[in-house]
């Protein structure tokens, strides 16, 4: 296995503060050198609408200005990697925003705002006469799977009854996951995966899901360093930390791409 040298890291961090976002690169400040979380949370601040939403590029993918479901979940994952309260304006805004935006209907989240078209997106968010929807399977683990999974560490912020409901309906989506579900990158595994890695999903839940999702992980996970650099599902998408569900199924190959991103770093520390 190798190793990112000092060299190598002091490359990649300057590349980093010099070319990512402000919210990366707070982010990368707060995991590698451990200043107070304050910073991170003001850049995320940048983000919040009015409605408690996150929208404004929050997902790079998303140019949209307006608050959606996809940008909310991101930003409730960093809030919840900070361990930022309940009471936090950040976190009560987005829970807020995603209880009045739940469409109990079809039980799901829309994930993108209606006027993604009209703003720079990237073409896999383009939602014409309604497409994205079924492409995404309704909705059902994307973006849902991963606020549930957030909605467990906030449960005092929502109605306990809603969200036993809700994790069921989830729960079930994500055993249905189905076998070539590399097809779309790895991402309905990867977001039921988060589900299921919540610290706050019923032990019952995370019991009757994991072990399909693990056996699933294996299935699908792409192991050509040859197509690596393509949309598919890598062995650090699916496992992305250590602590993750499927990574001591995947160690040989987590060894192996982490060995190929380092080898491919380019000149400018990329």
């Amino acid at each position: 296995m190798q190793r990112l040298n000092p060299e190598q890291f002091t490359r990649a961090r300057a590349f980093l503060l010099t070319t990512a976002r402000p919210l990366d690169g707070a982010l990368f400040r707060h995991r590698f050198e451990a200043p107070p979380a304050e910073q991170v949370l003001a850049e995320l601040a940048r983000y919040q609408n009015a409605d408690g939403g996150l929208g404004q590029a929050s997902e790079p993918d998303l140019r949209a200005p307006g608050s959606s479901a996809l940008c909310t979940g991101i930003g409730l994952h960093h809030l919840e990697e900070l361990a930022c309260p309940p009471n936090h304006p950040l976190v009560a805004g987005a829970l807020q925003y995603l209880l009045e935006t739940f469409d109990h209907d079809r039980n799901v989240w829309r994930l993108v705002p209606r006027d993604t078209n009209q703003h720079a997106h990237a073409p896999w968010r383009h939602d014409e006469n309604a497409s994205l929807a079924p492409a995404l399977d309704d909705y059902i683990l994307i973006p849902r799977a991963r606020i549930v999974a957030h909605l467990h560490v906030y449960t005092s912020r929502v109605p306990a009854d809603w969200l036993t409901t809700l994790t069921k309906a989830t729960v079930e989506s994500s055993e249905s996951v189905a076998d070539d579900a590399s097809l779309g990158g790895g991402n309905a595994l990867r977001y039921s995966l988060e589900l299921a890695e919540s610290k706050g999903l019923p032990r019952q839940s995370k019991h009757r899901v994991l072990p399909r999702l693990r056996r699933l992980a294996e299935i699908i996970v792409e192991r050509d360093p040859r197509k690596w650099g393509e949309y598919c599902a890598t062995p650090l998408k699916i496992a992305p930390r250590p602590a993750a569900a499927a990574a001591d199924l995947l160690h040989n190959d987590l060894m192996r791409n982490l060995d190929c991103v380092i080898e491919t770093q380019a000149s400018d520390g990329a």
